[in-house]
């Protein structure tokens, strides 16, 4: 059972950089201390900020000539979307355990593990179908650049959320 709650720690980590906020080419995460349901509405508005940040980090990291960012922009953005519809989901799941992390019944540990790790296959399956349409569309260096981009903004989203998510009691 520990085995599983660390693995459903890491994936809801892994969830969690919707909660990022980008500034420049530094990547500072500053999620609201209480990730509980009553300050849903502060961990919805990071998220909707850390969208439009995360774009303009990727805009200066890109490095795009003026007609790859003519296809590369609109593309972005549907990825970006379908991304955001999953981050919905992921959380209602961080709001729902802040609120029942302390005495958590293990069917509900196992649901939350659960949908956590349908989110993470389906974000996985979002970018393998993007990285697929991106190479028809930019050089494989570009595409390469990106899902690199993207990645290393998740690795320091959760090397800096962690702090605010509580371990299963």
């Amino acid at each position: 059972m520990c085995l599983n709650r660390q693995k459903w720690i890491h994936s809801l980590l892994f969830m969690l950089m919707v909660m990022c906020v980008a500034h420049g080419q530094n990547l500072q995460v500053n999620p609201p201390a209480d990730l509980s349901s009553r300050n849903r509405e502060a961990i919805e508005v990071t998220r909707d900020k850390v969208r439009t940040d995360r774009k303009d980090l990727v805009a200066k990291s890109m490095k795009l000539t003026d007609d790859e960012a003519q296809v590369f922009w609109p593309i972005y953005d549907q990825y970006a979307d379908e991304l955001s519809k999953l981050s919905d989901r992921t959380v209602t799941l961080v709001t729902q355990f802040a609120d029942n992390y302390k005495d958590l019944a293990d069917r509900e540990a196992v649901r939350m593990t659960t949908e956590s790790l349908s989110i993470e296959q389906q974000k996985l399956s979002i970018r393998q179908r993007y990285a697929r349409k991106l190479a028809t569309v930019l050089p494989g260096k570009k595409v390469a650049r990106f899902f690199q981009l993207e990645r290393r903004l998740d690795a320091v989203t959760i090397l800096n959320v962690t702090q605010a998510i509580s371990l299963v009691e």
